[in-house]
Order: structure tokens, then C-alpha cells, then sequence
């Protein structure tokens, strides 16, 4: 006897797995997409994880939006169980920038008219001059079952964008309260960035950590909902912004424009530090102080150290002990190191 499946199935674990999709399935499900000319694309499609592609639909480009690239945009309809279905639309730039909008449901008509209410060129934002890749899901507002398909909120999930050799990838908090999670890859190796670089923009931005592929760092955004995204955009647009101003120039240039915020951003950076090396020089010049064993000075000071552990380990982002390092002038010449490729040697033919 199987004593595991025994007891998972009297815990109700054990549900059953659902069969691939039939053909009598694959007409129902694409009927109200053929209605808007999308044709299935079965070569693509996996019928056994229940999961229909859709023919590539070809979307003229707009010059204002997106840098003159035409846009690919791709459905993806999963069907894991009757009832219930997850739609993608995937958006690929000729540059190769991709955004993703996702929505899901019980009713394929409103559900595409969700996706269709949103158009391409509104997820290929450009800002001063750089293209950038935005990615939502779509959440339905009050009743989900709500037949109007611009009765929708944009939930963001990811935002990239392609700058001088760089790519930006900033990401949507898993849990609400927490910070946005941004990263920063360089194409080429050998490439260094100052840790402020990002932080140089206010409390908000953390300093940059290197990572294996790069430099990861943090945002913190409040809000939830469609504020919170929108709140996300707008650090997202303000990274940006900076970003493509400081990396079209000189590092040296970021230096002599921001020493001030730089040297804000090492203050800043201290006061953990500063912090803690105040609470023990009062620890220890109370020392010097005859407090009376009855008095609530002292209760309040037995308490303290614990109150303080919790309250440190308590909050979401520990604050790091460190002393920073002091904002100098970058002297390299360009943020990639010059490749220079010397000519083969040749071969006198006298010397063979």
C-alpha cells in the first residue's frame, strides 16, 4: 500500500491532473479570437500544458513612441482548468526589447478586449530619447466580471529600457511595503560604476551592490493598487531620465555636477553608523552619572538594549554598518573601457 498517497489524498492534496486539450476544446477556446482575425498557431501551441499560441501580428511603428521599430505582438491563451484561462500578449521591438501585458479570467471575449484596450505603443514608452519596456497585468476594477474593458487597472511588473551599453531592469515589489527591486548589467566586462550612482536622486534610491551579473540596488515607492504603480513609473521615468543624461558623458562630468548630492549620499550612508557610536559614547558616559537603583532612568535603561535588537531586526531593510567611501572624481575616460585591437604582426617573407 502507498501510505504517502494515502495520506495526501485524506488531506486533500491529491488533485487530479487535467488532460491535454482536445480538439472539441481548441474551437471553443479560439472562436472569439478568430472573430478578431487571430488564427491559432498549433506548430507553437502545447496541447498537453494546455497552452494555445497565436499567430505574430505585425503592428506599424510610430516614430514618436518608439524609435521607428515596428512592433511584433504575440497571444498566449492558458487554459489550466475549465473556467479559468491566463491571456499574454508579448510585444518584441525589432531592437529586441520585449514587454508582456497579462490578464486573466473566465469570459476569452473580455479578456482580449482587456488586452486589446491597451494599445502596443503604450508599452514602449520614450524617454529623452531612450525606448523603455513596460510590462503590466491587468486587474479589473470592482466587478471582475465587468463586460467594459477599459474598467481595468495597469498593475505593474517590470520596466526595461536599453542605455549606452547598460541594461536597466527595475522590477515590482512581490510584497506590498517593500521596495522595488532594480538592476543595473553592463554589455561588456570591465566596467565600473560609482555605488551612488542611482542614490545621488534622494532617500528613495538605495546605492548600487555589486552583484554577479552587475549592480542590483533598491526604490522604495508607497502606495498600493493603481497608486503604486503609477508610483513605480514615476521613479522608473526619473532612473531613466538620469541615467541617459549621466552615461552619455563623461564619468568625470557625473562628479562635478553632483559632488554635492554625492557627498549627501556618504552622510547618508554614515548614519547607521553614527548612529550607534552616539548610543554607546551615552552608554558610556553614564557611567560617569549616580542614577538611584529606584529611579525609572535606570528601568528605562535596562530596557533599552532589547528595544533596540527588536526594533533593528524588526524593520524590512536592516540599515548595514559601514563607512562609506569618501565621493571622488572618476578619472577614466568613458564609463566601457576602450577595446583597442592591434593589427596582426606580419610575416617577412625573407625570414621563412
Amino acid at each position: 500500500m502507498n501510505y504517502a498517497r494515502l495520506l495526501t489524498a485524506s488531506a486533500g492534496l491529491d488533485t487530479p491532473t487535467m488532460h491535454p486539450l482536445t480538439h472539441h476544446e481548441i474551437l471553443g477556446l479560439v472562436q472569439p479570437f478568430t472573430r478578431r482575425d487571430f488564427h491559432v498557431d498549433l506548430a507553437a501551441s502545447d496541447r498537453i500544458n494546455r497552452r494555445l499560441v497565436f499567430k505574430p501580428v505585425r503592428h506599424e511603428h510610430d516614430e514618436a513612441d518608439h524609435a521607428g521599430d515596428d512592433i511584433h505582438a504575440i497571444l498566449q491563451l492558458d487554459s489550466p482548468r475549465p473556467g479559468f484561462s491566463v491571456l499574454t500578449r508579448t510585444l518584441t521591438l525589432d531592437s529586441g526589447l520585449t514587454a508582456t501585458l497579462e490578464t486573466q479570467g473566465d469570459d476569452l471575449g473580455v479578456l482580449l478586449a482587456q488586452i486589446e484596450s491597451v494599445p502596443p505603443q503604450q508599452q514602449f514608452p520614450s524617454i529623452d530619447g531612450t525606448v523603455v519596456a513596460l510590462s503590466y497585468r491587468l486587474i479589473p476594477r470592482g466587478d471582475s466580471r465587468t463586460s467594459d474593458p477599459a474598467a481595468v487597472d495597469r498593475d505593474f511588473l517590470r520596466g526595461v529600457a536599453e542605455i549606452s551599453n547598460f541594461t536597466l531592469v527595475m522590477r515590482a515589489p512581490l510584497v506590498k511595503g517593500y521596495p522595488a527591486e532594480i538592476d543595473l548589467t553592463p554589455k561588456t566586462a570591465g566596467v565600473a560604476v560609482p555605488e551612488d550612482l542611482l542614490a545621488v536622486l534622494g532617500w528613495a534610491w538605495s546605492p548600487l551592490r555589486k552583484s554577479k551579473a552587475g549592480w542590483s540596488g533598491k526604490i522604495k515607492v508607497r502606495g498600493s493598487g493603481a497608486e503604486l504603480s503609477r508610483a513605480i513609473e514615476a521613479k522608473l521615468e526619473t532612473t531613466v531620465a538620469h541615467l541617459t543624461r549621466t552615461l552619455s558623458q563623461p564619468p568625470a562630468a557625473f562628479h562635478e555636477a553632483l559632488s554635492r548630492a554625492r557627498w549627501g549620499v556618504a552622510l547618508r550612508r554614515a548614519l547607521p553608523l553614527l548612529f550607534f557610536a552616539s548610543l554607546i559614547v551615552g552608554a558610556a558616559s553614564l557611567t560617569l552619572v549616580e542614577i538611584p537603583q529606584d529611579s525609572i532612568v535606570n528601568l528605562l535603561l535596562m530596557g533599552a538594549p532589547p528595544l533596540l535588537m527588536i526594533g533593528a531586526f524588526g524593520m524590512r531593510d536592516i540599515p548595514s554598518m559601514e563607512i562609506p567611501p569618501f565621493p571622488r572624481r572618476m578619472t577614466h575616460a568613458a564609463w566601457h573601457p576602450q577595446i583597442e585591437t592591434a593589427a596582426p604582426p606580419t610575416v617577412d617573407a625573407h625570414q621563412t
